[in-house]
Protein backbone atom coordinates (compact mmCIF):
# COMPACT_ATOMS: atom_id res chain seq x y z
CA UNK A 1 0.00 0.00 0.00
CA UNK A 2 1.43 3.36 -1.02
CA UNK A 3 2.12 6.09 1.49
CA UNK A 4 -0.33 8.36 -0.37
CA UNK A 5 -3.10 5.81 0.17
CA UNK A 6 -2.32 4.83 3.76
CA UNK A 7 -1.72 8.29 5.24
CA UNK A 8 -5.38 9.40 5.42
CA UNK A 9 -6.45 6.17 7.12
CA UNK A 10 -3.55 6.46 9.59
CA UNK A 11 -4.60 10.03 10.30
CA UNK A 12 -8.15 8.89 11.00
CA UNK A 13 -6.85 6.53 13.64
CA UNK A 14 -4.70 9.22 15.26
CA UNK A 15 -7.58 11.70 15.42
CA UNK A 16 -10.00 9.25 16.96
CA UNK A 17 -12.61 7.57 14.83
CA UNK A 18 -15.54 7.68 17.28
CA UNK A 19 -15.33 11.47 17.56
CA UNK A 20 -15.07 11.96 13.82
CA UNK A 21 -17.84 9.54 13.04
CA UNK A 22 -20.26 11.31 15.35
CA UNK A 23 -19.18 14.87 14.74
CA UNK A 24 -18.03 15.62 11.25
CA UNK A 25 -16.36 13.38 8.72
CA UNK A 26 -18.39 10.22 8.22
CA UNK A 27 -22.01 9.27 8.59
CA UNK A 28 -22.59 5.55 8.60
CA UNK A 29 -26.19 6.14 7.54
CA UNK A 30 -25.06 7.54 4.18
CA UNK A 31 -26.27 5.36 1.30
CA UNK A 32 -24.15 4.80 -1.79
CA UNK A 33 -25.78 3.47 -4.95
CA UNK A 34 -28.09 0.46 -4.90
CA UNK A 35 -26.85 -2.62 -2.98
CA UNK A 36 -29.24 -4.84 -4.99
CA UNK A 37 -28.00 -3.65 -8.40
CA UNK A 38 -25.63 -5.43 -10.75
CA UNK A 39 -22.50 -3.80 -12.11
CA UNK A 40 -22.07 -2.76 -15.73
CA UNK A 41 -21.19 -6.35 -16.63
CA UNK A 42 -24.53 -7.49 -15.20
CA UNK A 43 -22.97 -9.36 -12.35
CA UNK A 44 -22.05 -9.01 -8.70
CA UNK A 45 -18.31 -8.69 -9.28
CA UNK A 46 -18.48 -5.14 -7.94
CA UNK A 47 -18.51 -6.67 -4.44
CA UNK A 48 -14.87 -7.64 -4.94
CA UNK A 49 -14.07 -3.92 -5.00
CA UNK A 50 -15.65 -2.94 -1.70
CA UNK A 51 -12.12 -3.03 -0.35
CA UNK A 52 -11.00 0.62 -0.66
CA UNK A 53 -7.43 -0.20 -1.68
CA UNK A 54 -8.59 -2.53 -4.44
CA UNK A 55 -11.03 0.01 -5.86
CA UNK A 56 -8.32 2.67 -5.58
CA UNK A 57 -5.90 0.50 -7.55
CA UNK A 58 -8.29 -0.56 -10.32
CA UNK A 59 -9.22 3.08 -10.94
CA UNK A 60 -5.64 4.31 -10.76
CA UNK A 61 -2.73 4.67 -13.17
CA UNK A 62 -0.09 2.03 -13.79
CA UNK A 63 1.96 1.59 -10.59
CA UNK A 64 5.21 1.99 -12.54
CA UNK A 65 4.11 5.15 -14.33
CA UNK A 66 4.56 8.77 -13.23
CA UNK A 67 0.95 9.68 -12.47
CA UNK A 68 0.32 7.88 -9.18
CA UNK A 69 0.98 10.93 -6.95
CA UNK A 70 -1.98 12.74 -8.55
CA UNK A 71 -4.52 9.95 -7.88
CA UNK A 72 -6.70 11.26 -5.00
CA UNK A 73 -7.47 9.15 -1.95
CA UNK A 74 -10.43 10.57 0.05
CA UNK A 75 -13.42 9.18 -1.85
CA UNK A 76 -11.91 5.68 -1.86
CA UNK A 77 -10.91 5.84 1.82
CA UNK A 78 -14.46 6.85 2.74
CA UNK A 79 -15.69 3.49 1.44
CA UNK A 80 -14.07 1.79 4.44
CA UNK A 81 -16.08 3.87 6.91
CA UNK A 82 -19.58 3.25 5.59
CA UNK A 83 -22.00 0.43 6.32
CA UNK A 84 -21.50 -2.34 3.75
CA UNK A 85 -25.22 -3.09 3.53
CA UNK A 86 -25.83 0.50 2.34
CA UNK A 87 -23.23 0.42 -0.45
CA UNK A 88 -23.79 -0.63 -4.03
CA UNK A 89 -23.13 0.33 -7.65
CA UNK A 90 -25.12 2.98 -9.44
CA UNK A 91 -28.37 1.55 -10.73
CA UNK A 92 -28.58 1.18 -14.53
CA UNK A 93 -30.18 3.90 -16.66
CA UNK A 94 -33.95 3.78 -16.50
CA UNK A 95 -34.06 2.25 -13.04
CA UNK A 96 -36.36 4.00 -10.54
CA UNK A 97 -33.52 3.64 -8.02
CA UNK A 98 -31.20 5.76 -10.13
CA UNK A 99 -31.07 9.29 -8.71
CA UNK A 100 -31.79 12.33 -10.80
CA UNK A 101 -28.56 13.04 -12.60
CA UNK A 102 -27.28 14.90 -15.67
CA UNK A 103 -28.14 13.31 -19.04
CA UNK A 104 -26.46 10.07 -19.99
CA UNK A 105 -23.48 10.11 -22.31
CA UNK A 106 -24.23 9.94 -26.04
CA UNK A 107 -23.71 6.50 -27.64
CA UNK A 108 -20.40 7.45 -29.27
CA UNK A 109 -18.89 8.25 -25.85
CA UNK A 110 -20.04 5.24 -23.86
CA UNK A 111 -18.00 2.18 -22.88
CA UNK A 112 -17.65 -0.11 -25.87
CA UNK A 113 -17.59 2.71 -28.43
CA UNK A 114 -14.54 3.11 -30.69
CA UNK A 115 -11.62 5.19 -29.50
CA UNK A 116 -11.61 8.87 -30.48
CA UNK A 117 -8.88 9.93 -32.88
CA UNK A 118 -7.84 12.85 -30.67
CA UNK A 119 -6.55 10.65 -27.83
CA UNK A 120 -2.98 10.16 -28.97
CA UNK A 121 0.06 8.95 -26.96
CA UNK A 122 1.19 12.55 -26.43
CA UNK A 123 -2.21 13.79 -25.17
CA UNK A 124 -3.23 14.47 -21.59
CA UNK A 125 -7.02 14.14 -21.44
CA UNK A 126 -9.03 15.92 -18.74
CA UNK A 127 -12.63 14.76 -18.37
CA UNK A 128 -14.53 17.63 -16.74
CA UNK A 129 -18.08 16.31 -16.67
CA UNK A 130 -20.50 15.74 -13.78
CA UNK A 131 -18.81 13.10 -11.61
CA UNK A 132 -20.79 9.99 -12.62
CA UNK A 133 -20.50 10.91 -16.29
CA UNK A 134 -16.75 11.49 -15.99
CA UNK A 135 -16.42 8.01 -14.51
CA UNK A 136 -18.45 6.43 -17.31
CA UNK A 137 -16.52 8.33 -19.99
CA UNK A 138 -13.29 7.16 -18.36
CA UNK A 139 -14.47 3.56 -18.59
CA UNK A 140 -14.95 4.17 -22.32
CA UNK A 141 -11.51 5.70 -22.88
CA UNK A 142 -9.58 3.26 -20.70
CA UNK A 143 -11.23 0.31 -22.42
CA UNK A 144 -10.76 1.75 -25.89
CA UNK A 145 -7.24 3.15 -25.59
CA UNK A 146 -5.57 1.84 -22.42
CA UNK A 147 -5.24 5.39 -21.07
CA UNK A 148 -4.12 5.64 -17.46
CA UNK A 149 -7.01 6.73 -15.22
CA UNK A 150 -6.35 9.27 -12.46
CA UNK A 151 -9.24 10.15 -10.15
CA UNK A 152 -9.26 13.72 -8.84
CA UNK A 153 -12.23 13.38 -6.45
CA UNK A 154 -10.60 15.14 -3.51
CA UNK A 155 -13.50 15.39 -1.08
CA UNK A 156 -15.36 13.31 1.50
CA UNK A 157 -19.01 12.26 1.23
CA UNK A 158 -21.51 13.11 3.94
CA UNK A 159 -25.27 12.89 4.30
CA UNK A 160 -25.41 16.68 4.65
CA UNK A 161 -22.78 17.38 2.01
CA UNK A 162 -22.99 20.42 -0.23
CA UNK A 163 -21.75 18.11 -3.00
CA UNK A 164 -22.73 14.46 -3.46
CA UNK A 165 -19.49 12.57 -4.24
CA UNK A 166 -21.27 9.35 -3.31
CA UNK A 167 -22.84 9.49 -6.79
CA UNK A 168 -19.39 9.20 -8.37
CA UNK A 169 -18.43 6.49 -5.87
CA UNK A 170 -21.44 4.41 -6.90
CA UNK A 171 -20.43 4.84 -10.55
CA UNK A 172 -16.86 3.78 -9.74
CA UNK A 173 -18.29 0.56 -8.31
CA UNK A 174 -20.57 0.07 -11.30
CA UNK A 175 -17.65 0.11 -13.74
CA UNK A 176 -15.00 -1.51 -11.50
CA UNK A 177 -15.18 -4.93 -13.18
CA UNK A 178 -14.99 -3.25 -16.60
CA UNK A 179 -11.82 -1.43 -15.53
CA UNK A 180 -10.41 -4.63 -14.08
CA UNK A 181 -10.81 -6.34 -17.46
CA UNK A 182 -9.16 -3.40 -19.22
CA UNK A 183 -6.15 -3.18 -16.88
CA UNK A 184 -3.85 -5.33 -19.08
CA UNK A 185 -4.05 -2.62 -21.76
CA UNK A 186 -2.58 0.00 -19.41
CA UNK A 187 1.19 0.49 -19.58
CA UNK A 188 3.47 2.92 -17.74
CA UNK A 189 3.84 4.91 -20.97
CA UNK A 190 0.11 5.13 -21.73
CA UNK A 191 -1.35 8.66 -21.91
CA UNK A 192 -2.90 9.99 -18.69
CA UNK A 193 -6.61 10.52 -18.21
CA UNK A 194 -7.82 12.86 -15.45
CA UNK A 195 -11.33 12.07 -14.12
CA UNK A 196 -12.86 15.23 -12.66
CA UNK A 197 -16.07 16.43 -11.04
CA UNK A 198 -17.48 19.35 -13.00
CA UNK A 199 -19.48 20.52 -9.95
CA UNK A 200 -16.45 20.59 -7.60
CA UNK A 201 -16.45 24.37 -7.03
CA UNK A 202 -20.11 24.29 -6.01
CA UNK A 203 -22.71 26.96 -6.58
CA UNK A 204 -22.65 28.38 -3.04
CA UNK A 205 -20.76 28.07 0.25
CA UNK A 206 -21.96 25.61 2.85
CA UNK A 207 -24.48 26.75 5.42
CA UNK A 208 -24.37 26.04 9.18
CA UNK A 209 -24.80 22.32 9.90
CA UNK A 210 -23.96 21.41 6.31
CA UNK A 211 -20.82 19.53 5.36
CA UNK A 212 -18.95 21.80 2.98
CA UNK A 213 -17.09 19.42 0.68
CA UNK A 214 -16.59 21.74 -2.27
CA UNK A 215 -13.03 21.67 -3.57
CA UNK A 216 -10.70 22.96 -6.25
CA UNK A 217 -7.74 21.62 -8.19
CA UNK A 218 -4.33 22.88 -7.09
CA UNK A 219 -0.70 21.91 -7.64
CA UNK A 220 -1.23 18.57 -5.89
CA UNK A 221 -3.46 17.52 -8.79
CA UNK A 222 -2.09 19.58 -11.68
CA UNK A 223 1.39 18.60 -12.97
CA UNK A 224 3.67 21.38 -14.11
CA UNK A 225 4.83 21.88 -17.71
CA UNK A 226 8.19 20.29 -16.98
CA UNK A 227 6.54 17.12 -15.70
CA UNK A 228 4.31 16.93 -18.75
CA UNK A 229 7.19 17.36 -21.19
CA UNK A 230 9.36 14.89 -19.34
CA UNK A 231 6.73 12.23 -19.90
CA UNK A 232 6.00 12.99 -23.54
CA UNK A 233 2.88 15.15 -23.17
CA UNK A 234 2.65 17.75 -25.92
CA UNK A 235 -0.96 18.85 -25.63
CA UNK A 236 -3.98 18.89 -23.32
CA UNK A 237 -7.50 17.99 -24.43
CA UNK A 238 -10.14 19.34 -22.07
CA UNK A 239 -13.34 17.27 -22.46
CA UNK A 240 -16.68 18.85 -21.57
CA UNK A 241 -20.28 18.17 -22.53
CA UNK A 242 -20.77 21.13 -24.88
CA UNK A 243 -17.93 22.70 -26.90
CA UNK A 244 -18.80 26.20 -25.71
CA UNK A 245 -18.20 25.22 -22.06
CA UNK A 246 -15.30 27.14 -20.59
CA UNK A 247 -12.71 25.85 -18.10
CA UNK A 248 -13.64 26.31 -14.47
CA UNK A 249 -11.87 29.01 -12.49
CA UNK A 250 -9.35 26.59 -10.96
CA UNK A 251 -8.16 25.53 -14.44
CA UNK A 252 -8.40 28.71 -16.46
CA UNK A 253 -5.19 30.29 -15.15
CA UNK A 254 -3.40 26.93 -15.23
CA UNK A 255 -4.23 26.43 -18.90
CA UNK A 256 -3.00 29.94 -19.62
CA UNK A 257 0.35 29.05 -17.99
CA UNK A 258 0.63 25.92 -20.11
CA UNK A 259 0.11 27.98 -23.25
CA UNK A 260 2.88 30.35 -22.21
CA UNK A 261 5.14 27.32 -21.80
CA UNK A 262 4.32 26.12 -25.31
CA UNK A 263 1.93 23.29 -24.45
CA UNK A 264 -1.19 23.41 -26.61
CA UNK A 265 -4.59 23.26 -24.89
CA UNK A 266 -7.78 22.24 -26.69
CA UNK A 267 -11.35 21.61 -25.63
CA UNK A 268 -13.92 19.29 -27.15
CA UNK A 269 -17.61 18.69 -26.45
CA UNK A 270 -18.88 15.12 -26.24
CA UNK A 271 -22.46 16.02 -27.14
CA UNK A 272 -21.77 15.79 -30.88
CA UNK A 273 -20.14 12.78 -32.54
CA UNK A 274 -18.55 15.11 -35.10
CA UNK A 275 -17.10 17.61 -32.64
CA UNK A 276 -13.59 18.82 -33.40
CA UNK A 277 -10.86 20.13 -31.16
CA UNK A 278 -11.11 23.85 -30.43
CA UNK A 279 -7.96 25.70 -29.35
CA UNK A 280 -8.07 27.37 -25.96
CA UNK A 281 -6.96 30.97 -26.11
CA UNK A 282 -5.42 32.54 -23.04
CA UNK A 283 -7.92 34.81 -21.24
CA UNK A 284 -7.06 38.43 -20.64
CA UNK A 285 -7.45 37.89 -16.92
CA UNK A 286 -8.20 34.69 -15.05
CA UNK A 287 -11.36 34.71 -12.95
CA UNK A 288 -10.53 34.96 -9.24
CA UNK A 289 -10.97 31.90 -7.05
CA UNK A 290 -11.05 32.65 -3.34
CA UNK A 291 -9.38 29.52 -2.01
CA UNK A 292 -10.00 30.54 1.58
CA UNK A 293 -13.70 29.80 1.02
CA UNK A 294 -12.98 26.09 0.72
CA UNK A 295 -12.71 23.81 3.75
CA UNK A 296 -9.84 21.35 3.89
CA UNK A 297 -10.19 18.27 6.05
CA UNK A 298 -7.71 17.49 8.80
CA UNK A 299 -7.22 14.04 7.24
CA UNK A 300 -6.59 15.25 3.69
CA UNK A 301 -8.87 16.38 0.92
CA UNK A 302 -11.80 18.69 1.48
CA UNK A 303 -14.84 18.63 3.73
CA UNK A 304 -15.80 19.85 7.20
CA UNK A 305 -19.00 20.72 8.99
CA UNK A 306 -19.95 24.38 8.83
CA UNK A 307 -20.35 25.56 12.44
CA UNK A 308 -23.12 27.69 13.80
CA UNK A 309 -22.08 31.37 13.82
CA UNK A 310 -21.61 31.33 17.59
CA UNK A 311 -19.69 28.04 17.81
CA UNK A 312 -16.23 29.11 16.65
CA UNK A 313 -14.02 27.01 14.34
CA UNK A 314 -14.83 24.38 11.77
CA UNK A 315 -15.56 20.71 12.16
Amino acid sequence: MSRRWSAPLEALGRLGLPKLLSASLFRRTLAVGDPTADDARRGSGWRDFLDPARLFDVWGPHPDGPWGPYHCVPLFAALDRLQRHAIGPAAPPGSPKRPSEPPELPPHARPGAPAPDWLTPSTWTILDLPGPRSVEAAAWLVGATGAQPVCTFDNWPHEHGVLKPELALAELLRWATTLHEARPKITPEAPPLWICERERLGERPGRPREFDNRYFHDDSVLPGPGVLRRHGIERVVYVVHAPQSQPLADLEGYFAELLVEGIAVYRIGLASPNASLLPFSSPRGARPLNRSDYRRSAVGGFGTLVPEPSSGGGG
